[in-house]
C-alpha cells in the first residue's frame, strides 16, 4: 500500500497556478473536476492520497479557504476509498482559521491541517499565528503539515517543535529543495517532527536514502506534491531506492496510518 500525504486539488490547470507551470494532458484546460483527479489517481501505483486546496484555492479570502476545504470534503465523500482530507488554512484570518479547524475536523472528519505555505500566503512560519494554529491543532489531536523551501522555514519549524513537543509536525519537501541536507539535520532531533519526501527533492540523488539514514524511515513520509510531481516515478522511487520491504512499508503506508490515526 502506498498513502501520499502531501497532494493538493487545484481547481484550474495551467499557468494560472502561481509559481506552477503545469500541465496534465489527461485534464482538459481550466477547471478540473474531482472526477478527473479521482481517476488519475485510480490509475497510479497510489491507494490513498490525503489532499488539501491548491495554491489558488490558499488565498487571498477566507471565503476561498472555506470553498476549498468544502471543494476538498466533497470529493472526499464521492470517492472515500481513494482520499482523506487536510484543513487548509490562511493565518492572515486567524478566527476564521479555527473556526475552520474546529468545524472540518470535529464535523467533517478532516485528519490534519496543511499545507500550511508561508511563500504563497505571506507569513512568517515563526509568527504567533503560526503558534495559535499549532494550539488549535493540539487540541484537536492532528498533525500539521508545513512548508518548508528556505533555511527560515526549518529553522522556525525546529523551534516550533521544541516549544511544543505535543505538536505532531511534518515538514514538507525534506525541508527544501536546494536546502534538504540543512533541513534534516536541523530536525534531526526533533522526535515530534517528520519529514515528508514530496515534489523535487526526493529526485535529487542521494536524498531519499541519506534522509533516511539520518533520520530513519520511521520519520518519512511518503508525498508527491500531486499534481506538480509524477504519481508513477514517485512510487518508483519510493520501491527502488535500495531500502529494505520493511522501510518501503513505514514510509509507504504504515507511518501515515500511525501518525493520522487512519482506521484502513
Amino acid at each position: 500500500m502506498i498513502i501520499d500525504v502531501h497532494a493538493h486539488l487545484y481547481t484550474r490547470q495551467g499557468p494560472d497556478v502561481p509559481g506552477f507551470h503545469w500541465q496534465l494532458s489527461s485534464l482538459p484546460e481550466g477547471d478540473i473536476s474531482g472526477a478527473d483527479v479521482a481517476r488519475i489517481v485510480r490509475e497510479s501505483p497510489i491507494d490513498k492520497m490525503i489532499l488539501s486546496s491548491g495554491g489558488n484555492d490558499m488565498g487571498p479570502t477566507d471565503v476561498e479557504m472555506r470553498a476549498g476545504n468544502r471543494r476538498i470534503a466533497e470529493l472526499v465523500k464521492n470517492y472515500p476509498d481513494q482520499f482523506i482530507a487536510y484543513c487548509s488554512v490562511h493565518p492572515h484570518y486567524l478566527d476564521e482559521s479555527l473556526e475552520e479547524m474546529e468545524y472540518t475536523v470535529r464535523e467533517l472528519g478532516f485528519v490534519g491541517i496543511g499545507e500550511i505555505c508561508p511563500h504563497v500566503q505571506d507569513f512568517e512560519m515563526d509568527s504567533a499565528m503560526v503558534r495559535t494554529i499549532i494550539e488549535k491543532a493540539i487540541e484537536l489531536d492532528v498533525p500539521l503539515n508545513l512548508h518548508s523551501s528556505e533555511p527560515e522555514h526549518f529553522q522556525a519549524i525546529a523551534k516550533l517543535a521544541a516549544e511544543f513537543p505535543t505538536a505532531r509536525i511534518i515538514m514538507a519537501h525534506f525541508g527544501g529543495f536546494r536546502f534538504w541536507r540543512d533541513g534534516i539535520e536541523a530536525i534531526k532531533d526533533c522526535e515530534n517532527v517528520w519529514a515528508d519526501c514530496s515534489a523535487w527533492v526526493m529526485y535529487t540523488a542521494g536524498a531519499f536514502e541519506s534522509t533516511v539514514n539520518k533520520i530513519g524511515a520511521g520519520r518519512v513520509l511518503f508525498g508527491t506534491d500531486f499534481p506538480i510531481c509524477d504519481l508513477d516515478m514517485a512510487a518508483y522511487k519510493l520501491t527502488h531506492s535500495g531500502l529494505s520491504q520493511r522501510q518501503v512499508d513505514l514510509i509507504g503506508f504504515e507511518n501515515a496510518k500511525a501518525l493520522f490515526k487512519l482506521e484502513l
